[in-house]
């Protein structure tokens, strides 16, 4: 059944053959539906959709995470899909997408840091850091984002405030894993006061692969 009460392209409502009509954000959409069942995805198509769907598992774990590193980049679109689609082409091009090596949380302009080094103890990782990079914007009280990663399952732990620059030490507990299972750490600068009133690429750093556990 369909109805209208504005003409043909009014307040449109209902089904006719494979046309569906509806009303969204006050506007009057129209879809096409498919006649009949759609053959299974072949060769580059089905290759495509794979790879999707595996980058798309990864940013959901990694989500509270990329939305504060591709905040700059969320401009019409929002900073989860900004991030998709930049991890997509990196998992794309990786000689070896299953490692999880091209995973990026975060992309900017914002300094990074001298002599990074992590180290486990018990479970929990242990990231120290030295003076910022040279040439780049960067403040003592720039935030320390943490993630780590079980390459195998996908379980999670983040933090996106672990620590201040200034503190040169955070701590972040991390995910179980099993024996054969590697936990990979992600680190990465941002700060949240300039953010709030600006986007800008020089209000995060790049993420960075500091090591695995």
């Amino acid at each position: 059944m369909a109805s209208t009460k504005e003409g043909p392209l009014g307040n449109f409502s209902g089904k006719i053959g494979n046309v569906v009509a509806y009303e969204m954000f006050g506007k009057t959409v129209m879809r096409g539906r498919p006649s009949g069942k759609r053959r299974p995805a072949q060769g580059a198509l089905k290759q495509a959709q794979s790879d999707f769907s595996r980058v798309m598992k990864v940013m959901q774990a990694a989500r509270s995470a990329v939305r504060v590193g591709f905040n700059p980049q969320a401009l019409g679109r929002s900073a989860f899909h900004a991030a998709m689609s930049v991890n997509l082409v990196n998992y794309r091009n990786s000689a070896s997408p299953g490692d999880l090596h091209w995973l990026v949380i975060s992309q900017g302009e914002r300094a990074w840091a001298k002599d990074v080094v992590l180290t486990i103890e018990g479970n929990k990782a242990v990231v120290t850091w030295g003076d910022p990079e040279p040439g780049k914007p960067y403040n003592t009280g720039d935030q320390v984002m943490l993630l780590a990663l079980n390459d195998s399952n996908l379980d999670s732990s983040v933090n996106l405030q672990a620590a201040q620059r200034k503190e040169k030490r955070a701590e972040l507990q991390l995910p179980p894993a099993k024996e054969g299972e590697n936990i990979l750490v992600f680190m990465a600068f941002h700060n949240p006061i300039e953010a709030s009133s600006l986007k800008s690429l020089e209000n995060v750093s790049n993420s960075m692969l500091i090591g695995k556990a």
